[in-house]
């Protein structure tokens, strides 16, 4: 699970904007997925949202605050039908997600990520395809 990953705008939205905007623009944007847990930082907030009644459905997007851009994290680990809180609660307590979190521009990187149990996060050596 996770290893390599990408963050892709899905949303632009106006900087700095609240949370009470943000989050409404970005339930609109994805049908109507409820967010089930979030992460607050002053320059990103971390959000997982599921389809309602399928717990195991969700999808990690992080908000740039300074930005407004909603982005996509995506990774490549076989996950399709996507992660429930028990994953969420795994990706923040032992990779090392939450220092991309809090710089959300380091989430940008074309290479994009490699992250592993209980060590730094990497960047990629090269984008992969």
């Amino acid at each position: 699970m996770f290893g390599y990953m990408k963050a892709e705008p899905i949303l632009q939205l106006r900087p700095a904007c609240s949370i009470e905007e943000a989050v409404p623009n970005l339930i609109q944007a994805t049908d109507g997925a409820q967010p089930v847990r979030w992460l607050e930082f002053p320059a990103a907030i971390l959000l997982l949202a599921t389809v309602t009644g399928q717990p195991e459905s969700g999808a990690i997007y992080v908000l740039d605050r300074r930005t407004g851009t909603w982005l996509w994290i995506d990774f490549e680990d076989e996950q399709y039908g996507g992660y429930g809180v028990s994953d969420f609660d795994l990706l923040v307590h032992e990779y090392d997600f939450l220092s991309l979190v809090e710089r959300p521009a380091l989430l940008r990187a074309t290479a994009g990520w490699v992250l592993e149990p209980r060590k730094p996060a990497e960047m990629a050596a090269q984008a992969y395809k």
